[in-house]
This record gives C-alpha cells, structure tokens and sequence, in this order.
C-alpha cells in the first residue's frame, strides 16, 4: 500500500507535471513554427523601398541627414529590407501554440489516472502468480478465482485543487490485476502485495478441481514496461 509520504510525493509530481507540461509543449511547437517561418523567409525576395522625397521626412534633423547620405551617394534610389513575416503565418503560429496548450490541458488525465500510468510505468510491488495449464484452462481458472483476484486489485484516492484558490477535489481510480499469457504459462500479478499464503490458500481453495500446481512470489511489475502483460477486466471477461 502507498505510503501517506508516497502519496504526497504524488500529489506534488502530477501537480508539477500538470502546470509545466502545457508549457514545456507549447513552448515547444513555438520554437518549431519560428524555425519554419525562418526558413520559409531566407526563401522570399527582399523588400525594394523605393527613396521617399525628403520633404516627407518626419523632421528637419531627419531631413538633413537624408540630404547627407544623397549627396554621398547621388545614384542610391532605393534601398532593401528582409522580407517581411506575413499576417497569416503568426495568425498560424499563435493558433498552434494556443492549441497545444490547450489540447494538453484537456488530455491531462486527473490524478489518480496518472497515478496508474506513472506506476505501471516505474513499476510497483506486486505478488506474481503462475500455473502451467491449456489456454483454456487458464480461461476457466481466471474465472473461478475471479473473486479471490478481486481483492488484490488497489483503489488509488487523490486529493488536491485543481486551481489554487479553489475547492479540493477528490478523484479516485484503480490499479487493476494483469494478466500474461505465454502459451501454456498463465501469469497474473496483483496490484498490491498479498501474503502468499493466505493467497495460496485462497486461490487453492477456489481452483480445488483443476488439480493444478501454483507458483506465487513477490516482485515488482512494471506492466507497460514489460511485454505481455494485460489489465484484466474480471469475470465474464472472455
């Protein structure tokens, strides 16, 4: 079971992961969008300005050094600038980035969610039971022990604001049992650690007419690092 520290350090992760995440995106699909539209700009002409009379110069001291630089260069009739961004690839670029961020935000799942994809990720301490059998007696034994696996699945609470002047909310999830087939090899690991012999006995106890022998340990699952391994749904699940 989580620790009350544990379930702190959680906390504090999805909240940190939650505010940065968006952030850390839309700051990069901005950086991105800049590179294509600096590339898409070294690709346009640069812009031919055409020397204005100088009459049309805001000032006097503006006008006088206009009719300097004229007189040092009497052939100068125009001059060039870089192209410049247009409208429509800002307007562009601020809709990805308001987009990203957004879209992060909604996919955020609440916090106990990402409580399971994070353990499940890293791994969590779990009791492992095997027994060698035919796919379809290992059907007809996961639905005989489906009440015994029942307990072993943990419910995850999480407790926090989703705004920090807000009320608390409370979220609630499941981390479920999975299960791994591997041909005639059935593997299922709780969600939590069970005592194994109250767990042998229980599962011998609701397995008594398949005659088959159990191999249960204690070690740590990481179900979406490992290959194989599958939630399981429960009974009447196959």
């Amino acid at each position: 079971m989580s620790t009350p520290s544990g379930e702190l350090a959680m906390v504090g992760l999805y909240l940190l992961v939650r505010t940065l995440l968006p952030v850390l995106l839309g700051g990069l699909v901005a950086m991105l969008g800049a590179r294509v539209i600096n590339a898409r700009l070294a690709r346009l002409p640069p812009r031919v300005i055409a020397l204005p009379d100088d009459s049309l110069l805001p000032s006097p001291a503006a006008q006088r050094r206009y009719r300097r630089m004229r007189r040092r260069r009497p052939r100068l009739q125009h001059f060039t600038q870089p192209p410049k961004v247009p409208r429509s690839w800002v307007l562009l670029a601020a809709i990805a980035f308001i987009g990203t961020v957004g879209l992060t935000v909604y996919l955020m799942p609440d916090g106990a969610r990402f409580q399971v994809l994070v353990e499940s990720t890293l791994g969590y301490p779990s009791t492992v039971i095997e027994v060698r059998a035919p796919m379809q007696q290992q059907l007809h034994l996961l639905d005989a022990c489906a009440p015994v696996l029942h307990h072993t699945v943990r419910p995850i609470t999480m407790r926090y604001r989703r705004t920090r002047t807000g009320n608390p909310v409370e979220v609630h999830g499941v981390l479920p049992v999975q299960v791994r087939h591997r041909g005639t090899l059935l593997q299922v690991a709780t969600a939590q650690p069970v005592d194994v012999a109250l767990l042998r006995d229980a599962l011998y106890k609701c397995s008594a007419s398949s005659n088959v022998t159990l191999t249960i340990q204690p070690r740590t699952v990481a179900p979406w690092r490992e290959w194989g391994w599958q939630p399981w749904p429960g009974r009447n699940s196959q």
